[in-house]
């Protein structure tokens, strides 16, 4: 199955640290409140330890009453610096993941669309759906938690060493531990998760697929096949997302270990020292608590550690979505003359579809392009629209490769055999063409293909359902708004479309002969190659394959063909 790239590590260093320094001024904020939160949430263990030496040397009540009016302002004053921290967490998650998500949708609409073509229909739908799923908690929970976790971790530790640094030194004696289960964790895990989502997108591929062809699956009685395919796919999903819970599952419970040991250590440790008199109760009970305190930040610093090797395995396939390097270099089109030469393509190497096609089209020329079943018609109007890069040769408009335009659509239209119409109002559906496009020139675009719609009428599901004519009413007029020089037309028109068609180089796929009567100039494709090529009249003179064709097709025999 073809896939998509996956981006490098340094690459998705760089796309993230791009993502943040964008939103720089948040999270410094962010950052300075969660600071003074646990800065602020290491008074209360260190006033119980003066509260518990000052009970050993004979503390006066009113000494006892204002250490635990200060437990209380310093739990209060925590409890609301984490309320400020916490909605600025989650304000900038949601900024953040916005920005990821629009940043993902252009770079998958910036793919050229042979690139879509070539790739199974799950690997899109995955890292657009399951993949960015992934990151979404990362980016709106695990980040803020893990900046609380890192900033508790670090200023506990500190201010333990500044209580007594001989108590203290327990704090880090689970660190090697800690250390060395992580390594061996982070050496593996990126590949599982990897290889999970890759899985999850072969999945996803194959039920798509299956869906779109249902029809097709019944007619040719595949569905056995493809219930098998599923099942293997499922099978091989289910398999590759044990790999990283295994993982996970001996990695956690170490990292625990490492952290609950230091409680023990230090409290042991500690209570020795009093013994010798290195330390006091309040000291030992104040870094006691310091550690006891650390437990929760450092479990969700260890989930959310393991989450991220999941979220970058995601993040490297986000990524890995880009437009191909080298395209639009080229300059603009001089006029709208379409050269087409050598032109050969074939969507697999051994089989040709296409073997050296060469065709010109003059600015505002009309060319339809007829031929049996699996001439090649259709992969030819996907080439000259920029949607199949060749295999040897070119398609040029006004001398400028189709494939080194800046914007192909601006100058080449497909409109294809299937006719799109997205969920929103029917000006929604027209404003894909041109975003914007007044509503004059949507009822002007409406009115020359001949299409009695509201622009406010809700299209989809749950609302109204276009009749396929309208279907293809609202995909011509996308093609008026949008202007484009060259129009490429694959299968049959509305009528009345002709005037709209005036004035621009148009390559239309015919499977209605009486449409080519109405062409400049036909082009006869068999099996890949061009075979006839002229008026219609001549070549029904010429008595050659195209007027047997119109014989079949009409019904009746030509008169003056010749002999």
């Amino acid at each position: 199955m073809n896939t998509l790239p996956l981006a490098d590590r340094r690459t998705v260093a760089r796309e993230i640290t791009t993502l943040l320094t964008t939103h720089r001024t948040r999270l410094a904020r962010l950052l300075v409140v969660h600071l003074l939160a646990v800065a602020v949430g290491l008074a209360p263990p260190v006033l119980l330890g003066v509260l518990v030496d000052g009970v050993t040397t004979g503390f006066e009540g009113t000494e006892v009453d204002v250490v635990a009016l200060l437990i209380g302002v310093a739990l209060l004053a925590q409890a609301g610096l984490a309320f400020v921290a916490t909605r600025l967490s989650f304000t900038l998650g949601e900024v953040v993941f916005a920005d990821l998500r629009e940043d993902f949708t252009e770079r998958v609409l910036a793919l050229p669309l042979s690139t879509v073509e070539r790739v199974g229909p799950g690997e899109v739908l995955s890292r657009s759906t399951t993949d960015l799923e992934s990151i979404r908690d990362i980016v709106r929970t695990g980040l803020p938690e893990t900046v609380v976790g890192v900033l508790t971790a670090v200023l506990t530790v500190g201010a333990a060493f500044l209580v007594n640094p001989l108590v203290a030194g327990a704090c880090v004696v689970g660190l090697p531990l800690i250390a060395l289960s992580t390594r061996w964790f982070t050496r593996r895990a990126p590949a599982a998760f990897a290889d999970e989502l890759a899985a999850q997108a072969a999945l996803t591929t194959a039920v798509a697929e299956t869906a779109r062809g249902a029809a097709t699956v019944e007619a040719l009685g595949l569905g056995e096949r493809r219930r098998q395919l599923v099942a293997e796919r499922v099978a091989r999903a289910e398999e590759a997302s044990k790999r990283p819970v295994r993982l996970q599952v001996r990695w956690f419970p170490v990292v625990q270990a490492g952290y609950h040991l230091a409680l023990v250590v230090v409290l042991a440790w500690g209570a020795w020292l009093v013994v010798l008199g290195r330390a006091d109760i309040g000291e030992v009970a104040t870094i006691a608590l310091f550690v006891r305190a650390m437990v929760t930040p450092l479990d969700d610093l260890a989930y959310w550690f393991g989450e991220v090797q999941s979220a970058s395995a995601a993040f490297a396939r986000i990524f890995g979505v880009a437009p191909a390097p080298g395209t639009g270099e080229g300059p603009l089109p001089a006029d709208a003359g379409l050269e087409i030469a050598g032109l050969r393509f074939g969507y697999r190497p051994d089989r040709p579809v296409l073997h050296g096609i060469d065709l010109t089209v003059a600015p505002g020329e009309r060319v339809a392009v007829v031929g049996p079943s699996g001439a090649g018609k259709s992969t030819l109007a996907m080439l000259v629209a920029g949607v199949l890069r060749p295999d040897a040769g070119r398609v040029a408009v006004g001398g400028v490769p189709v494939t080194d335009l800046a914007a192909p659509r601006d100058h080449v239209a497909l409109v294809t055999q299937e006719d799109h119409v997205f969920h929103g109002t029917v000006a929604d559906n027209l404003r894909l063409a041109r975003p914007d496009a007044p509503d004059a020139d949507l009822t002007a675009a409406l009115g020359a293909v001949g299409a009695h719609l509201a622009l406010d009428t809700e299209l989809g599901p749950d609302a109204y359902r276009p009749t396929p004519a309208q279907c293809r009413q609202l995909a011509l007029a996308r093609v008026v708004l949008k202007d484009a020089p060259v129009v490429v037309l694959d299968e049959a028109l509305s009528d009345g479309v002709d005037v709209l068609l005036a004035g621009r180089t148009v390559v239309q796929i015919v499977h209605r002969l009486d449409t080519a009567v109405r062409a400049d100039r036909v082009v006869v494709l068999a099996d890949g190659r061009v075979v006839e090529h002229g008026p219609h009249a001549a070549l029904l003179a010429a008595g050659g394959g195209y007027a047997d064709m119109w014989a079949a097709w009409s019904g009746r025999p030509v008169v003056g063909a010749a002999e």
